[in-house]
């Protein structure tokens, strides 16, 4: 063990420690506020369950337009850590996330004993707390495509004025006015932190034909940006002090650390929902709307525990069906990343040191320096790989200044909870400054589920993501590490000395870079990037 090491264990040792004794502050003090204050209204105009990313944005719009309403949080407040950008890392696993875990998957994550960490926010702001705050809106034709589906006011040009009516976008841009908002509430900015090594990855993309700009805007269907994010003056902002906590008070009652445990149905309407909160079963009506914001994973759970979704399913477990619709919890989606590990000159990647220094606290005090990075994803890219068919991009790039080596294993090695046989191949690159060139897969045709494995609602339910269970994704991927290694043979790469790791533990025998080898990799490799959507449906539902 070095100095580097033992200064690690200073820096980063204490950060879980502090973020899980602010977690148990709060809770013990709202729980004191419960037993001395009088309980609140039990009806309001609309019940929102979950205060995530979507949850604080609708609850803030209804309570906006003078409707009460209810907020409620399985968690917490943030604590302040949570807000340092740089920070990031530190929160998965810790009392703001669910924690969640796929079943074993058989053709992807083997790395990792074929599991993928899910973390979720359990926290006001949800995972808009705990994300990377990479802000990215998705391509035009995706939304063109909901709305040709039948989904009217989902095209384009009909979501495009709520992007920029959410927006305060601080950063100069070309064609700013077209693509992006001022003065809202969330505010976005591409001139955070950014490792040195992001620039020379731009440059390493327009070496290859690509456009430097904003693939949020014109560039969406092709091209590399540094990467935009959602931070006010180098502080992550969260959703729910963007679009909720102003109206704490008036028209918004916040309930935290209260668990729904199903919606109440009378005849078939829903009319309540049921949570758990302290130790107490408590019911809250609603004279409008119950609007599910509990996400991927949890939404759909709370449709199956209130007997809404597939009938043998629900019966299996123990809940009494009430409304069989069988595709509560299917067409499970989620985006892939293969990290794809590079060494560089010093200097160029994210010091994981940096903490300790006066100048860093210093320049953090005044909104800027390395605590804004955001997790030290400097870079992003939309591109399209040799089998792509669609017009539409079928690789998002992350583009990294550090690597699982580069915190001596503290931290990221564990989030993605690689198996300690591999740990040897990253501890060879510790005392080196390294990186990640990470394609993402951003198109799966692979589908999966969530389903219920009790009818306890404090049980997790079944995560089955099926990864790379239909051909086209690994083809995908595979071409993909084929543009990658176009990207690190660049001459912008070479000049900083950027050279791939050599053949990891897992796969070695087949040959280092043969087809098989790289097969081999993705399998062992390839994560989620924590994107899982499509298990409730929108729009048209024959119900």
């Amino acid at each position: 063990m070095n100095i580097s090491w033992w200064l690690l264990l200073l820096t980063a040792g204490p950060v879980p420690f502090i973020l899980s004794l602010c977690y148990f502050w709060s809770w013990i003090t709202s729980y004191l506020t419960y037993l001395v204050t009088s309980p609140p209204p039990t009806t309001y105009d609309y019940i929102v369950a979950g205060a995530g990313s979507a949850g604080c944005v609708v609850a803030g719009r209804l309570a906006e337009a003078g409707h009460h309403v209810l907020l409620i949080e399985a968690g917490g407040p943030s604590p302040s850590l949570a807000h340092v950008p740089g920070l990031v890392g530190f929160l998965q696993n810790s009392p703001l996330d669910w924690a969640y875990r796929t079943e074993v998957q058989e053709h992807a994550s083997l790395g990792a004993g074929g599991v993928s960490s899910w973390p979720r926010g359990k926290v006001l702001g949800g995972s808009s707390m705990l994300n990377y705050m990479l802000y990215m809106r998705g391509n035009s034709r995706d939304y063109d495509e909901w709305r040709d589906m039948g989904l009217e006011g989902w095209g384009y040009d009909d979501v495009l004025p709520y992007f920029k009516k959410s927006e305060n976008f601080e950063s100069d841009i070309e064609n700013k006015h077209i693509y992006h908002g001022v003065g809202a509430e969330l505010t976005v900015t591409k001139d955070n932190w950014k490792e040195p090594i992001t620039d020379i990855y731009l440059q390493a993309g327009e070496e290859l034909g690509f456009k430097v700009g904003d693939i949020n805007g014109e560039l969406q269907d092709g091209g590399f940006t540094p990467s935009h994010v959602t931070m006010t003056k180098g502080y992550r902002t969260g959703t729910f002090k963007a679009f909720a906590e102003k109206f704490v008070g008036s028209n918004l009652e916040v309930l935290t650390y209260s668990h729904v445990n199903k919606v109440v149905l009378e005849d078939k309407r829903a009319v309540g929902v049921e949570l758990s909160r302290f130790g107490n079963t408590k019911l809250y009506r609603a004279r409008q709307e119950i609007i599910l914001c509990a996400g991927t994973v949890g939404s759909p759970q709370i449709l199956m525990l209130s007997g809404i979704g597939d009938k043998d399913h629900l019966r299996e477990v123990g809940v009494e069906p009430v409304h069989h619709l069988p595709e509560v919890g299917q067409n499970l989606q989620d985006h892939l990343i293969l990290p794809i590990n590079i060494d560089f000159q010093d200097g160029l990647g994210f010091d994981p040191l940096a903490a300790l220094y006066p100048s860093t606290l210093q320049e953090y005090l005044t909104g800027g320096g390395p605590l804004t990075s955001s997790g030290g994803c400097g870079g992003l890219a939309h591109v399209h790989t040799e089998v792509n068919t669609d017009p539409r991009p079928d690789i998002q790039y992350h583009l990294a200044g550090l690597s699982l080596a580069t915190d001596q294993g503290f931290v990221l090695f564990k989030n993605w909870g690689m198996l300690p046989e591999s740990w040897p191949w990253y501890a060879g690159h510790t005392d080196k400054t390294s990186g990640m060139v990470i394609p993402t897969l951003s198109r799966p045709a692979s589908r999966g589920f969530i389903k219920l494995r009790s009818s306890n609602p404090a049980d997790h339910p079944i995560i089955q993501p099926n990864y790379l269970t239909v051909q086209k994704d690994m083809d995908t991927l595979l071409s993909a590490v084929n543009l990658t290694l176009r990207l690190i043979e660049t001459d912008a790469m070479k000049a900083v000395g950027a050279q791939l790791w050599g053949s990891d533990p897992f796969c070695d025998h087949l040959g280092f870079k043969s087809a098989a080898y790289w097969e081999c990799y993705i399998k062992h490799f390839v994560t989620t990037v924590y994107h899982p959507v499509g298990t409730c449906a929108m729009g048209l539902v024959l119900d």
